[in-house]
């Protein structure tokens, strides 16, 4: 697996998951490529904008931060790749957990650069 390649998807998804946390639409909208396919439990869906707004999702949940998450990146190439997601803990302000998730993502290399185009997650309710 080329480092150079793994290293570009990471800086990828690390500047998602912080603009999710500082709720940043704009560069959570850099770093996916429309549409995008939400893969549910019953179906795929192909979405033209990003599903949640993060600041109504921290209002609704109390969501703070995620922590205790594994990032890997199970396989890269020069065109896509795929990052897996394990034991993520979603959590309020004072600590206590909301959820726990795992996600699968799937990057494509553009030339604007990597852009997720596919995700699909997994929940467990506190």
């Amino acid at each position: 697996m080329d480092k150079n390649l793994r290293v570009q998807v990471l800086e990828t998804y690390n500047r998602y998951v912080n603009a999710i946390v500082e709720t940043d639409m704009e560069t959570i909208n850099n770093c996916v490529a429309y549409p995008l396919a939400n893969v549910g439990e019953d179906s795929v869906t192909m979405l033209d904008k990003f599903p949640i707004d993060p600041r109504e999702w921290k209002k609704k949940t109390g969501w703070a931060t995620s922590n205790a998450f594994e990032i890997d990146v199970v396989a890269v190439s020069e065109k896509k790749a795929h990052i897996l997601m394990r034991n993520c803990r979603r959590l309020r302000d004072d600590g206590t957990l909301i959820e726990e998730a795992t996600g699968f993502y799937a990057f494509r290399n553009t030339k604007e650069g990597w852009k997720m185009y596919a995700f699909s997650d997994i929940t467990f309710l506190a």
